[in-house]
């Protein structure tokens, strides 16, 4: 009889044990991919010059004043950026802030493929603003005259229809603006439409194009960082591919890839005599590096020539973000608008793997479920769909510490 009591209370104990570890994995997975709350920046660290008098003061985007977010190029006057998340950030103690907002005069001047920026207030969305004018003043209260507050200005669209700069920060207060510390943790993301947030604000999936329906707060990429409490910023161009652009002809666009334009700061701004807008990879240097690419690329890639093409195109794009990130994980997905390249997605990090020994690549599949989530325009993957990839992608990275296991996901 004892020896049965015995057993009867040890396999309670079993169960609740397992209930609690049940319970709490629950929990901790509930908290891993909740992508939906904010990540208030850090403060600064600068020590912040003051004045005698409360007045407006005015301060250039200078690295003295400013932080860049992501990739930026500041030409003495002016802070420019092109790509998807990136633009400035910076901690002021004031009763309010002007952003003075330049576009640059080569942008395309095209009603649907205006810049559309986002203004951040110590993590939370203050602004978001289409920018229809060469030059725009975006005016934010603060919560505080007294109390540090952080703004952060990003680019919603995508880089290749508009360049914008702020060329003007203003405030009110007896204070100098100053810049934020570099977090911790930032991720790049290199891809194509999906990448940039094509039609996320659409009314329908019957919408034309427009880049005032592109909103990069709403992709995978956006909500990933946000989820892992990173920062983030894309260097994504619609239609763009690994060898081939979409083609709707079969016939090879070799121009419009990657590879061409992964070296570059900007895109459709105009520069003076001996600039340039070559990427130095210097700083800020991302952490984590997410290539989505492939998608257009299966428009051209239907025979075993082509793959075989696509796998060696793929293999030297690795090297190409490799030999600029020395040390950087990259982990290599394809969510399902077209899945069909994930093969040779695979098989091109396997090739580059055996060929470098470089173990901090990999692969896993990105999952949309456009089937039962529905799509935007073009059949892309809409919020819904984002939301979930954002949760598949932030449980494989926390799964293998951030990309850092020398493991590929796709074996």
């Amino acid at each position: 009889m004892r020896r049965h009591v015995k057993w009867i209370l040890l396999c309670v104990l079993l169960l609740a044990v397992a209930l609690f570890a049940a319970v709490s994995l629950l929990h901790d997975s509930e908290m891993l991919l909740d992508v939906s709350r904010s990540n208030r920046p850090a403060a600064t660290t600068r020590v912040r010059e003051t004045y005698p008098e409360t007045a407006e003061r005015t301060f250039l985007p200078n690295d003295g004043t400013v932080r860049p977010v992501g990739r930026t190029l500041f030409d003495g006057t002016t802070r420019w950026f092109s790509l998807s998340g990136c633009g400035v950030e910076f901690s002021c103690v004031a009763e309010w802030a002007d952003i003075t907002l330049t576009v640059a005069s080569s942008y395309a001047v095209v009603y649907h493929h205006r810049p559309r920026v986002a203004v951040f207030v110590n993590g939370t969305p203050a602004a978001d603003e289409i920018l229809d004018d060469a030059e725009t003043t975006i005016h934010v209260d603060l919560p505080s005259a007294s109390e540090e507050s952080v703004i952060r200005v990003i680019k919603l669209s995508e880089s290749m229809y508009s360049c914008v700069g702020v060329s003007a920060v203003s405030v009110m207060s007896n204070a100098a603006v100053t810049p934020t510390p570099q977090p911790d943790m930032l991720l790049e993301f290199i891809g194509d439409s999906i990448t940039a947030g094509y039609g996320l604000d659409a009314e329908s999936e019957y919408s034309s194009f427009s880049t005032r329906t592109e909103n990069y707060m709403e992709t995978y990429a956006y909500l990933t960082a946000q989820a892992l409490g990173a920062e983030s910023y894309a260097v994504a161009y619609s239609g763009y591919g690994v060898l081939s652009a979409f083609t709707n002809n079969g016939v090879i666009r070799p121009d419009l890839v990657l590879s061409k334009r992964y070296g570059k700061t900007l895109t459709n701004l105009i520069l003076e005599d001996g600039q340039s807008d070559d990427w130095t990879f210097e700083k800020p240097k991302p952490t984590q590096i997410v290539i989505n690419l492939g998608t257009n690329d299966a428009s051209y890639c239907y025979t075993a020539e082509r793959r075989a093409a696509f796998v060696r195109a793929y293999v030297e794009l690795l090297q190409q973000v490799r030999v600029s990130n020395e040390g950087v994980p990259i982990i290599c997905v394809l969510g399902d608008m077209n899945a069909a390249m994930m093969p040779y997605i695979e098989k091109a990090v396997s090739d580059y793997r055996m060929e470098t020994g470089d173990t901090l690549v990999i692969s896993t599949p990105l999952t949309f479920q456009m089937e039962t989530l529905g799509s935007t325009i073009d059949g892309h993957p809409n919020r819904d769909s984002n939301k979930l990839a954002a949760e598949t992608l932030t449980a494989f990275l926390w799964q293998t510490s951030l990309g850092t296991a020398p493991v590929n996901a796709a074996d």
